[in-house]
């Protein structure tokens, strides 16, 4: 099972996911990818759980 979080740190709308991955990666996070979230795309990180 996979479980996100939004990042904390990543500004702005998110169009690059290998910019949020890296984002996420300073917030202890393996990964991270950008999500429709309503109509903005948002940053969000990724962890097994």
């Amino acid at each position: 099972r996979t479980c996100q979080s939004q990042s904390h740190k990543f500004k702005g709308a998110c169009f690059s996911d290998t910019n949020c991955d890296s984002v996420c990666r300073t917030e202890n996070f393996p990964r991270g990818q950008c999500n429709q979230h309503h109509v903005e795309r948002k940053c969000y990180c990724e962890r097994d759980c």
